[in-house]
This record gives structure tokens, sequence and C-alpha cells, in this order.
């Protein structure tokens, strides 16, 4: 009976199996099916309608189902545009480390995968084509896997917008039929691969400024200048804040500006852009001013119909997706780039970059700010007004800046898929040449090309010179700033350590409220030794970047002695070589030799150590060398020879003088070394401090010379 059942079981899976293969051969012909996926953000749906529209225009008959994800920007806009939409579970990858976050990915697309199987098994398509984003995923996993079980007849496209892929892309590019790549820096990163540009839907085209406006659902008083702000479909909330708090600066030229502003249909417990925009408005601007807004300033949600507002704009500012790039060039717009930072290959930078260096655009970095107790992605509103303004009034940089991007876009990028997906060659250059770029730098490479010549160089250290493009590395200090605000205490030591070596000043004032951040870490830290929220590596690394900044300012001074007093013994270490680098401002002050002299009495000789070269830097009297002398019998060797180094720049610096009371003093410390050597630091040290001494008492005896024997000559005068 159990044989019997088994059997029965298998022959319902091969009739299903044909069943199903069957549907992929059968004569399709008359209506081609094609599967459209990709989603989460405007700048992956529309591309995806976009190829739709090029497809249809070659054979009008062609039936599209479209893939996407509940709740996200394809739910707006394939509804609007009439396409039939189905939904999967996905989700973005959240890594590789494993977390909650990875299980819950793993589910997510296990069950995204089987749901792609059933929907692609019922609508049969004879090609799928994919603009990434966390849902192509499943979608091109299940079509995969049904292609090597021999079931679909179906060929997979994957167009990749950005210059630098994602994770998710660059994997499913090895699996897929083609990769159809926008930017040919990319074809690195693909064997099969074709440059055909992106694919900009036939309603983004320039039109008549005066029929652009004819259009417009809201007036516009005539003879303004008309600046777009916007972040994407879903928005940027760093985009939205700034562009609301630069309102007040742009307010006293409403006679002449007109600001529209795309805020975004995000809409969730984190971020509501409508709200968040509106309530910044009601918060930051005084009545008076809300009331001059009426013919000044205008948001909405999304623009459908984008393209009467690119038409009439002056200065686009927005985020540098490779959609938008792409559409503002169509158009011949100059641009205002506030490029995401720290995305999966800094792909939005790299966008940025290459607009930039084509002349379109012109770049502003996120900075990283301490808001509310947490630190933040922040664009100045003053600083955006004042760009802002700039480039309006110097006319002939805009009218470059609009040529140059008529040039950006590659044409023709809708004809080049089709011939691509047709494989019928009416393009022969579709693949394109590599166009060498010099990548970013990652931030572990950085790091250690920045900390390398700082040990090499010291004082003049410059890192302009070791990046050399100042765009660079404006854009590598934002990036540093923002890993400040990461959850994990790797990324934010690893941006302090950044901040320090890019010579980010400006941000000393976050790095010093990090530094007296008394918030105490989680209860499993704890129980693993750890103090704060901002662990001891973190602090330790922030008063060494104060160091490799070389900025002192009244806020040092006032946090330094806060750090000497540090629970984690490498933070008082390192507060104490603080002091001795920036000695010229403590030299001869009681109060910090006194702080120094209470760090050799510490308990740990690495802040022993420390404490007693700082006093060689600063101390000017008896007092600091009489502490230092204490030390000749200490129990370690390496504060004994701290002690003697102190003593020794003392000398250097003219403050104490080499008498025989002190080398007798001198003589009385302890020369030998625990450590099994050839050589002895130590007595290298007393033996150098006994040169130095003996060379500074021969210049003081000729000086005295020479003294006496100008009073003899005065006195035979």
């Amino acid at each position: 009976m159990l044989l019997l059942t088994l059997l029965i079981v298998l022959l319902l899976v091969c009739a299903t199996v044909l069943a199903v293969a069957w549907r992929w051969k059968r004569p399709d012909a008359a209506q081609p099916r094609v599967v459209l996926s990709g989603g989460g953000t405007g700048g992956h749906v529309n591309p995806a309608l976009a190829i739709a529209e090029g497809l249809k225009a070659r054979e009008p008959q062609t039936r599209f189902l479209y893939i996407g994800v509940k709740n996200k920007a394809e739910s707006v806009i394939v509804n609007k545009a009439g396409y039939e939409l189905r939904y999967v579970c996905s989700e973005g990858y959240p890594g590789i480390n494993l977390s909650l976050g990875t299980v819950r990915f793993v589910l997510k697309l296990s069950l995204g995968i089987a749901q792609s199987i059933i929907i692609l098994t019922r609508f049969a398509p004879k090609w799928i084509v994919a603009t990434g984003g966390y849902v192509s995923a499943p979608v091109i996993m299940a079509a995969v896997l049904l292609k090597k079980l021999k079931i679909a007849r179906v060929e997979v496209f994957l167009h990749e917008q950005n210059s630098i892929p994602g994770q998710l892309n660059t994997l499913m590019g090895k699996w897929v039929d083609k990769v159809l790549l926008t930017f040919p820096q990319t074809l690195t990163f693909f064997p099969n691969a074709a440059v055909v540009g992106y694919p900009i839907r036939h309603s983004i085209v320039p039109l008549h400024p005066e029929e652009a406006r004819e259009r417009l659902s809201f007036p516009i008083p005539e003879g303004r200048q008309i600046v777009f702000a916007f972040g994407g479909s879903q928005g940027a909330r760093t985009i939205n804040r700034a562009i609301v708090d630069a309102l007040p600066f742009l307010l006293p030229h409403r006679d002449r500006l007109f600001i529209i502003h795309g805020s975004g249909l995000a809409c969730s417990s984190g971020y509501n852009a409508a709200d968040d925009t509106e309530g910044r408005i009601a918060k930051l601007l005084t009545p008076e001013q809300r009331g001059e807004l009426g013919d000044f300033y205008y948001r909405q949600d999304y623009f459908h119909n984008i393209a009467e507002i690119y038409s009439i704009s002056s200065l686009i500012v927005c985020r540098s997706g490779a959609g938008s790039l792409n559409e503002i060039s169509r158009i011949g717009k100059p641009v205002l780039l506030v490029p995401k930072a720290n995305l999966p290959g800094d792909h939005q930078v790299m966008n940025a970059r290459a607009m930039r260096n084509a002349g379109a655009a012109q770049i502003l970095f996120e900075d990283t700010v301490m808001e509310n107790g947490g630190l933040l992605e922040h664009l100045d509103g003053q600083v955006l007004a004042e760009k802002i303004l700039a480039l309006l009034e110097d006319r002939p940089r805009m009218q470059e800046m609009a040529e140059k991007s008529r040039g950006f876009l590659k044409r023709e990028a809708i004809e080049r898929i089709v011939s691509e997906i047709y494989d019928d060659q009416r393009f022969t250059d579709g693949n394109g040449r590599v166009v060498p770029f010099r990548e970013l730098l990652g931030n572990g490479r950085l790091l250690q090309m920045l900390s390398e010549a700082y040990a090499h160089l010291g004082t003049s250290f410059d890192p302009a010179s070791v990046v050399e493009d100042l765009d660079d590395l404006a854009y590598y200090r934002h990036r540093a700033a923002g890993l400040l605000s990461h959850k994990s205490w790797q990324d934010r030591n690893l941006g302090v350590k950044l901040i320090g070596f890019t010579r980010y000043r400006e941000k000393i004032p976050t790095l010093l409220q990090m530094l007296a951040d008394r918030t105490p870490a989680g209860v499993l830290r704890r129980i693993c030794g750890g103090d704060f929220e901002q662990v001891g590596f973190i602090r330790r690394n922030i008063v060494n970047a104060l160091i490799v900044m070389d900025c002192y300012t009244p806020e040092v001074r006032k946090h330094l002695p806060v750090a000497m007093e540090d629970p984690y013994f490498e933070v008082r270490a390192r507060a104490c070589r603080a002091v001795a680098h920036f000695g010229d401002f403590f030299a001869g002050k009681d109060e910090w030799v006194d702080r120094l002299m209470e760090r050799l009495g510490d308990g740990c000789f690495e802040v022993e150590i420390e404490a007693a070269k700082a006093l060689g830097e600063i101390g000017t009297d008896w007092k600091a060398a009489k502490a230092l002398l204490s030390m000749n019998e200490s129990r370690y060797w390496q504060a004994r020879n701290a002690a003697l180094l102190g003593i020794k720049r003392m000398m250097e610096r003219g403050v104490l003088d080499p008498s025989n009371e002190l080398i007798a003093a001198v003589s009385s410390f302890i020369l030998t070394s625990t450590d099994f050597r050839p050589h002895f630091q130590i007595k290298e040290t007393y033996g150098a401090l006994r040169k130095c001494s003996e060379s500074l008492q021969g210049v003081s005896l000729r000086r005295q010379t020479a003294v006496g024997s100008n009073q003899v000559a005065r006195k035979l005068k």
C-alpha cells in the first residue's frame, strides 16, 4: 500500500512537472509574455517601465506582469502605469555578520522564491527583465531554479543602473543570461554584459517652459528662477530637512525664486516624509515666514509627470541615483548632487563623480551631527542655501553645466536594450569600451594609506597631498563621519580613526561629545567587560585623533582632564601623550604639571610612561624634575627610562640646568632591565642624557668664557 502511494505521488509530481514545462513550450508568438521585476524605489521601477515601453513598441500585443514588494514605490508607480502587479516577500541583504536580521532575510527570501516559482509557472514568461533592488533576487533565483530543472524556457536579463553594483546584483549577475549596464566602468564586474545606457520613460522629454508651466496643477509667478529639490520616489530625510532649513535664508530672495519640493512617499514608523517636513516647517519658520511661502514654495509627495517639473527648473537638487541623473541629462539641466554615503560600492558617490567630471554637476556631501542624543546624517540648510544662490547668480556657469548635462546621457538606451533582448544586433556598439576611472578607496585601504603617510611624514603630513582629489577627500571625511552613527562600535571606531587621519577638524566637537558620553553599555557588553556605549577603544582613538589633527582649542583643553581620569588605562595614557603634543600651551602651568604628577602614581605603567614624557615637555622648574627623579627605583624599567627621557627633554628645552647636583641625582637611577636583551634601552637613554648634559655644560662654559673676555676687553679700553 505504501509503495503504491509513493508511486502515485511520484506520478503526480512528474505529471505536474510535464504540465508546467508544457506551458513554456506552447505557441506564444501571438502574445509574448514578459515579467518585469525590480523595486523598493522609483530608481528601480521606472527603468523597468521604460523597457516595457520599448518592448511594447516592438510588439504591441506583448503581455506584462510586474513582480514587486508590497507598500513600496512599485505599489504606486506600477498601478498608475496600468500593468498587472503581483507581490512576493523579500527584504534587503543585512550583510555578512550573522544576526536575527540574517535569519529573517533568509526566511523571507525562501518564501519569496516559492511565491515566485508559483507566479512564474502560472504566467510562463518568455523573458524576465529585472532592474535590481532586493525584490529581483527571489524572482531571478526562482527562474534559475526552474531552468536548471529543465522546466522553464525563459531568458533572464538584469539591468544594472549604477556604476558600482550592489552585493545582490553582483551575485545575480553571474546567473542571468545577460547583464545590461549603464556605465562602461561596470564591465569589470560582469563577464556577460553589454553597455546599453539607462532606459528612460518616453514621457521624460524636454518641454518648452511655457507648455510645461501650463500643465502644472499649481501656479508659479512669472520671472522666477525655479529650484526643484527631491530625494527620489521615497524621499531623502537629509534633503527634505535641509531644504526646509534653507528656506529662511532663501526667503529674502522670494521675489526672484520659487522652490518646488518633492518630499517623497516614505511613510513608516521610522520616517514619514510628509509629516516630518510639515512639522519642521511649523517648528522652524515664524508665522510671518510661513505666510510668505504661498508664492515661493510648493511641496508634493511625488510628481508622476516629473518631466514638466524638470523642464521649468533652473537648478535641480537631488540624490545621485542613476535614474535621476539620466533623466536630468535627457532634459539637460544643471544639478547640485547630495549623494547618499556608505552605500554598497559607494555607487551614488561614483555616479555623482561621473557627472561632476562631465562638468554637469556640483556636489554637496552629507555630514553627521549629534541630534537629540544621537548621531544623524545632516546637510546644513544655510550651506545649501548659499550654494543654491551662488549657482543661480553664475548664469554662464549654469549654462555650461546644462550643455554638459545634455552630453552625459547615452542615447537610445531603450532601443539598445530591446536589441539585446531580441538578440537582433541592431546596435553593434552595445558592448562599449571600458572607461578607466579612479576608484574610491575602501575605508580599510584609506586608513592604511593615510596612517602610513602620517607615520612617515609626521608634522608635515597633509591628507590632501595623499588623496590628491579634494572632492574625494571631502567625501572621505563625510563618509567617515557617517560611520559615527552606526550601531556597531567597530564601525564608529573606524570612523573616529578616519576623521583623525583625514583631519576633519569640523568634527572635533562631535568627537569630544562622544569622549564625554557616559551612556552605560548594554547588559551583555557589561558582562563582557564593557563600560560605556562609546567603548574604551573609541575613547582612546578620539584622543589620538585630536593629536593627529593637531588642532588645539579651548574645548580640547576642557576635555583632556576628563580623559586623564578615564576608567580605561589606554585613554589616560593617550591623554598624557596629547598633553605632551600640545606642550607649548601647557608649559609652566602648575595645574597641568600637577595632573601629570598624579598620573606618575597611576599604577598602570603605560600611563606612568606617557606622564613622565609629558612632564619633560611642559615642566619648567625643579618641581617637575624632582617628580621625575623620584622614579629612579621604579619597579618598571620602562617607567625609569621615560623619567630619564623627560629629564633629558627639559634640559634640551633649556628649562633645567645640567648642574652637578642634577647629574648626581640622575646617577641614582637603576639602569638594569628584566628583559633578556643584548642592549638595554634604559642604559642608552642614560648615556644620551649624560652626553646632552656635557654638551650643555660645554656651551655654558664657553658662554661664561666669552662673557669674561668681553669684560677684560672693556677694562683694557
